[in-house]
């Protein structure tokens, strides 16, 4: 996780996140799922189920709105039987941004 916030800055976690900006996740096996929107990265630590995670999973999610928030769930699917193999409960998402450039 750390080479992919490096060079970013942490700001205040929030409780959701809009799916129509988001372009990709990438999961940090056993840790966090990174959800990447425009320049900003968010980082989701899950409040549960987060030591299942593997960077092999197909991360499946099911949201009520255009936004997902950090009371919902989010299934892990095994990429090669694509059988469910758990789920994670997600937590605020931190946001990493890049700092301003000095002038």
């Amino acid at each position: 996780m750390a080479k992919a916030i490096a060079g970013r800055v942490a700001g205040t976690p929030i409780n959701c996140i809009s799916l129509a900006s988001t372009n990709s996740s990438q999961i940090i096996e056993g840790k966090a799922i990174i959800y990447r929107s425009g320049g900003k990265l968010y980082v989701n630590e899950p409040r549960s189920g987060a030591d299942s995670l593997d960077d092999d999973d197909i991360l499946v999610t099911r949201v009520f709105g255009s936004q997902l928030c950090s009371i919902d769930t989010v299934n892990l699917v095994d990429r090669t039987s694509r059988i469910q193999r758990g789920f994670v409960i997600l937590g605020k998402f931190v946001p990493y941004s890049r700092p301003p450039k000095a002038r």
